[in-house]
């Protein structure tokens, strides 16, 4: 089974869209986001490309539908679009995560985050932590890495006027949260957080399921009804989030989400 390096994929895939495509950086991350989804699915570089261009077409209103097959050199830059102002799709949407102010290492933070999902590549590598400070650092690397995917996702579900625009931030915020669960199972956790750590994990296990099945969604209507058990599962994850990061000692935001 062939399985590719999301984050090598995502590097391609942004400079062909900022070449190819255009835009602004939400139209630019949800055209990236929708070829990256297509070979996740299996698809191939054609789909991705056809997938890239028929989002940033939903999103922007302005670029003319076009069928190239994706060259194996860098292929020739286009004219960007003018953006037109959208009115999301659905006006009930679940609000942005705030990331965990980890205080021992907050301007770390993204260089751990790289760092501990590179690591849960190769699971054997880790022992038991036993360090609440080491927990505490990893898990808040995790948290936020999956924090990043999430708030810039919903805000391309909010600009979307389709449901088909929707579908591949809604796959991508699930696919992140199985990342999330990659690193969780990856530590070694102590007696005193594992009931706490494994029901994060298993939160993240439903929000995943439920955002995946948000995403089959083919009408408004039937948008509206999966999005409830979506934000049912969203909330719970939430709350195990919250209590692991108590857990361990991190704090969390007091400011209201933006």
């Amino acid at each position: 089974m062939f399985v590719i390096d999301q984050d090598q994929a995502r590097k391609f895939w942004t400079g062909w869209v900022r070449r190819e495509i255009g835009g602004s950086a939400m139209i630019q991350e949800a055209a990236v986001s929708a070829a990256v989804n297509e070979l996740l699915l299996g698809h191939d570089n054609q789909a991705a490309a056809d997938a890239a261009r028929t989002t940033a077409q939903q999103l922007a209103g302005a670029i003319q539908p076009v069928g190239a097959i994706l060259p194996t050199s860098t292929p020739a830059a286009t004219p960007t679009v003018e953006i037109k102002t959208l009115a999301p799709l659905n006006a009930d949407k679940p609000l942005f995560r705030r990331p965990w102010p980890y205080v021992a290492g907050l301007a770390g933070i993204a260089v751990a985050a790289i760092m501990v999902i590179l690591a849960t590549r190769s699971v054997h590598n880790f022992g038991c932590l036993v360090s609440q400070t080491t927990l505490g650092r990893r898990t808040t690397a995790l948290h936020n890495a999956f924090v990043d995917v999430y708030n810039r996702d919903f805000k391309v579900i909010d600009a979307c006027q389709s449901v088909d625009c929707e579908k591949a931030p809604k796959l991508e915020i699930a696919g992140s949260l199985k990342t999330y669960n990659d690193g969780l199972n990856a530590i070694c956790w102590p007696d005193k957080y594992k009931a706490h750590a494994t029901a994060l994990v298993q939160a993240n296990t439903a929000m995943a399921d439920a955002f995946t099945t948000w995403a089959t969604a083919t009408t408004p209507a039937e948008d509206q009804s999966l999005q409830t058990a979506a934000k049912d599962r969203d909330n719970k994850q939430g709350v195990a989030d919250d209590i692991l990061s108590i857990d361990l000692g991190v704090p969390l935001p007091t400011d209201a989400p933006s």
